[in-house]
């Protein structure tokens, strides 16, 4: 009897967590987003966590007359890059969901597709970054069995 119950709940919990895949993932994207947008915007760092190349100094002398901040690229001007960037769901199965990350608007494309080939991916997760929701998703695992 006892058995059978155990098994039961592993079923169950099994259905909760299939259930709630996409929402999960994409809960955990957009931490990882927030992650990644707090490094950048506070360090100026890529995802290897060296720092971005500089701006250009004519752009620099520009950023610096308007009242910003040029001691380290942050994508930061209007915020409406970093507000655009955000999880779309590619694919959901009974074994994993799939989510990028992209720009919703085509600004927002534009200006990351340019910095790619001098600053490479600048929305990419760095590792620490990456171990941080992957340490989320198994305490979101555990948290379903303990309750």
């Amino acid at each position: 009897m006892a058995f059978e119950r155990l098994i039961q709940r592993i079923r169950q919990v099994k259905h909760n967590l299939e259930s709630a895949r996409e929402a999960e993932a994409t809960r955990i994207v957009l931490d990882q987003i927030a992650l990644t947008k707090l490094r950048v915007q506070t360090k100026g760092e890529s995802a290897d966590g060296g720092k971005f190349s500089p701006y250009v100094p004519t752009y620099a002398k520009e950023r610096k007359k308007a009242g910003y901040q040029v001691g380290y690229v942050d994508f930061t001007r209007t915020g409406q890059m970093w507000a655009a960037v955000r999880p779309v769901t590619i694919s959901v199965n009974v074994f994993s969901a799939t989510i990028a990350v992209t720009a919703s608007n085509q600004r927002a494309q534009d200006i990351i597709r340019g910095a790619y080939p001098k600053r490479g991916n600048i929305v990419a997760p760095s590792k620490a970054e990456i171990e941080l929701s992957r340490k989320a998703n198994r305490e979101r695992i555990l948290k379903a069995f303990r309750a």
